[in-house]
């Protein structure tokens, strides 16, 4: 009873919205006028639909995408309110959502990458930038060294410092070789426009950070942990790799140990993490030392991660806590 009541209710209330809302012949004819009055109709209207929100409950929002008309490459997308003739802005955003602001994000970004492809075509087999995502995949032949990265770092800053309002964190720059096609290695670039201070967490300039899932380097030292560490009824499973941030030469790896429940559920043979391992590889002899075992009735499972990151030496840290 309670619940054909709820949607009794329910249904009211959408008609009761469908009602009062803003046909879309009335809608696109505002956004039109809009464009002409403030924007000296500078822009095509590539798409205008109908797009509720069901976190607002607004039958007046449109999904509008607007095409530059003297350069058709920039193409700027919003939720527009009919009813206010203006952008719906949620209370998300704290930057400028104007559609003057979303322009030029789309023309800084548009030379971004040009520049961005002008500075490093010479060094790179192939390359991909992706602005929003604030992140750069790289092609080489082989496989970065220091100097590498040292040299990336260098151009890559060079170019974002000059456009801070549109690149506004660090570059996540992924390395890949015809070999490694979903990279091992993620180079930090921080522009020295980016001012991180007040952040938890944040990354030393020109960090290095590695792919644990899916890269065939990472894949290749789980097969040789595997092989030292894990047992039929008690498994190890690759839960992070720290590489010395200076020579490249050696590992830090972590590796969680799980074992069997003690009280067995039904049939299944269900295990459960009891403790982590630090072990030191070298590189490329991929030659193992184990450091230590972190057992979870002493050190406790919530946090460990955080932990383990204060027991490394300090050439394999990357980041920075806030004190």
């Amino acid at each position: 009873m309670y619940r054909s009541i709820f949607y009794i209710i329910l249904i009211g209330l959408f008609l009761s919205l469908a009602s009062c809302k803003v046909s879309g012949v009335e809608a696109k004819k505002g956004l039109v006028a809009y464009l002409k009055m403030h924007h000296k109709d500078k822009y095509e209207v590539l798409t205008f639909k109908r797009n509720f929100n069901a976190a607002s409950m607004n039958p007046d929002l449109f999904w509008v995408e607007l095409e530059l008309k003297e350069n058709p490459d920039i193409v700027i997308s919003f939720e527009w309110n009919a009813k206010n003739k203006a952008l719906y802005i949620s209370s998300q955003y704290s930057q400028d959502r104007s559609i003057e602001s979303l322009t030029r994000y789309q023309e800084e970004e548009i030379v971004i990458k040009k520049e961005l492809h002008e500075a490093l075509d010479d060094d790179v087999l192939d390359m991909d930038v992706n602005v929003f995502n604030q992140t750069i995949s790289i092609s080489l032949e082989t496989e970065p060294s220091q100097k590498d990265f040292e040299h990336f770092s260098r151009k890559i800053r060079y170019v974002l410092e000059d456009y801070p309002n549109t690149w506004t964190s660090e570059a996540h720059v992924n390395f890949k070789t015809k070999t490694e096609e979903k990279g091992f290695y993620q180079l930090i670039v921080k522009p020295n426009t980016y001012n991180d201070s007040n952040k938890s967490f944040r990354y030393y300039p020109n960090s290095i950070v590695t792919n644990n899932s899916g890269s065939k380097k990472a894949e290749n030292i789980d097969r040789i942990i595997q092989k030292k560490f894990s047992k039929p009824d008690a498994p190890v499973f690759l839960n992070n790799i720290w590489v010395n941030q200076t020579q490249l030469n050696s590992f830090y790896i972590a590796l969680e140990k799980y074992e069997p429940l003690k009280k067995a559920e039904g049939n299944r043979n269900i295990t459960e993490g009891v403790g982590m391992y630090m072990v030191k590889m070298t590189y490329p002899n991929l030659e193992m030392e184990t450091l230590a075992y972190y057992d979870y009735k002493t050190t406790p499972r919530d946090g460990i991660s955080l932990y383990l990151i204060d027991q490394l030496p300090e050439d394999y840290k990357y980041l920075i806590e806030h004190s």
